[in-house]
């Protein structure tokens, strides 16, 4: 009996120091599916690169289902994905099943608007739930109302706040405000300057002195939208709505 105890300890601790280096090599194992160094023992060893492409891809999707979160103070839209067919270089997963893209071209279809990859038939299934990014959404005119509105978090385009604002301090006295055009060259340098520079873009009074350009370019903006503000399922509503003589 007195003999069994070291030897029940003995095995505790192998046990634990068995754990602990499996533990240790799991741990390498994700350092290393990271790209980063494995110590000075492993300094050079690196796995291979499609496994290091493929744990990317699975933060890439963690991360996207963590921030991409609706916002309380902005209203929820639905939208749907623009998917455009992509050819990818290098090996890919799909950010809806996780299964490899098979080919060489044409593997499965990005979402111009949020970047999301998958496949065509995953496509399909994929909930309407787009949170443009602004590094995807290259323009500002003739971009459809909700992918602006959600890739900046607001409740209206900046383009419509921005000239409103402009409208407001320098143009309530000014007749025609609407109904005098601007010379068409500003507005489409306003248009321009919306396109790169965002809600950056300087309409002020030492930029455009003529308030006419800043409507001009408001009414701009919303002949250029793809889906208008009335849009094409409600339009016929409006027009049975007109004909009611009650």
């Amino acid at each position: 009996m007195p003999a069994r105890e070291p030897w029940a300890a003995h095995r505790a601790r192998g046990s634990a120091g068995h754990r602990a280096g499996h533990e240790g090599r799991q741990r390498d194992l994700l350092l290393a599916a990271l790209g980063m160094k494995l110590g000075a023992r492993k300094a050079s060893v690196t796995i291979w690169q499609p496994l290091k492409l493929f744990a990317y891809s699975q933060l890439t999707s963690l991360v996207r289902r963590a921030t991409l979160k609706e916002n309380e103070h902005v209203p929820k839209y639905e939208k749907v994905h623009n998917f455009k067919v992509h050819t990818f270089r290098g090996p890919h997963w799909c950010e809806y099943c996780a299964n490899f893209m098979w080919g060489l071209i044409a593997q499965g279809v990005k979402c111009a608007d949020c970047g999301l990859n998958v496949h065509k038939q995953c496509s399909k299934m994929v909930p309407n739930d787009c949170k443009p990014d602004l590094k995807h959404v290259k323009k500002v005119y003739s971009c459809d109302l909700t992918t602006l509105v959600k890739a900046h978090f607001t409740k209206r385009p900046m383009v419509v706040d921005m000239c409103i604002r402009e409208i407001e301090s320098r143009g309530l006295n000014s007749e025609g405000l609407y109904r005098v055009s601007g010379f068409s060259d500003l507005i489409e340098d306003v248009k321009m300057a919306f396109d790169r520079d965002g809600e950056k873009a300087d309409i002020s009074v030492n930029m455009y002195e003529d308030i006419n350009i800043i409507t001009g370019a408001l009414k701009l903006y919303f002949r250029d939208l793809p889906i208008p503000l009335i849009t094409y399922d409600a339009y016929p509503k409006f027009i049975e709505s007109a004909k009611t003589t009650d």
